[in-house]
This record gives C-alpha cells, sequence and structure tokens, in this order.
C-alpha cells in the first residue's frame, strides 16, 4: 500500500488498515507497514485469524476475537502510545456464525447465538483495550 500512497497527498486520499490482513500478508512487519502508511490511514478494522490444516493444507481460518494470531495487545499499545484515534470496525467473519459471517438471511444457528458472538468479540475488543 505504501508504495501506492506514497506521491500521493494524505490530505486528499485516506485508506482503512485491517490488521488481520497486515498480520496474515506481512507476519511480523505489521507494525513497520502500519507506520509507513500512518499519514493515510482514516479508518482500521477489528478481525482475528489462525492458521490451520484443513483438508491436508495449510489456509486462514478466521476466528472470534482474542482467539487467533493477531497481537491486539501490541497494536492497541501502539495506536495508544502514538495517540491514535480512528474511526473502528469490528468485522466478524468466522464460520461459527451460522452464516452470517457471509451475509446470509437464513442462519443454520438461532440468531441469539450470532447475536451473543458478536457481544462477545465486543467486549473482548473492550478488555484488550483496557490491558493495552
Amino acid at each position: 500500500a505504501y508504495l501506492v500512497l506514497k506521491d500521493l497527498d494524505p490530505d486528499a486520499l485516506g485508506c482503512q488498515f485491517d490488521i488481520r490482513h497486515a498480520t496474515t500478508d506481512g507476519g511480523l512487519m505489521w507494525p513497520t507497514n502500519f507506520r509507513l502508511i500512518k499519514p493515510y490511514i482514516r479508518s482500521i478494522i477489528f478481525k482475528d485469524f489462525k492458521w490451520a490444516v484443513v483438508n491436508g493444507k495449510w489456509r486462514l481460518v478466521n476466528t472470534p476475537m482474542g482467539q487467533g494470531m493477531v497481537d491486539f495487545k501490541k497494536y492497541f499499545r501502539m495506536l495508544k502510545d502514538e495517540g491514535i484515534s480512528y474511526a473502528a470496525s469490528l468485522h466478524c467473519e468466522y464460520d461459527e456464525l451460522g452464516g452470517a459471517n457471509k451475509g446470509k438471511r437464513e442462519l443454520t444457528i438461532p440468531e441469539s447465538e450470532v447475536l451473543a458472538a458478536i457481544r462477545q468479540d465486543v467486549e473482548t475488543v473492550k478488555s484488550i483495550w483496557a490491558d493495552a
């Protein structure tokens, strides 16, 4: 993203930073990548993942917040240390949501379970933020 943005005016164009994609694509380099595009960031996304063997192949598997590999404590600490405040969006894309994660209107689990899972994600974000 930096190579695309570096010659553009950050007051004229912004981007969204997705910590999950930054971690899957850049591994432990996400803090450097974040700092490179920081002047352009206007919003951030919260979602989590892990690597798992699925049908004999390594695959990225979306997880509920705090159950994956994203180092949210480090990320939130960095945001706090730098005094950064962005619009944030929680993305619930893991399979345990009965199809809601894919926008399905007919769910395979009760709606109350979907809402409870999302509430848990929100509480997890709040808890990690408080600890960071």
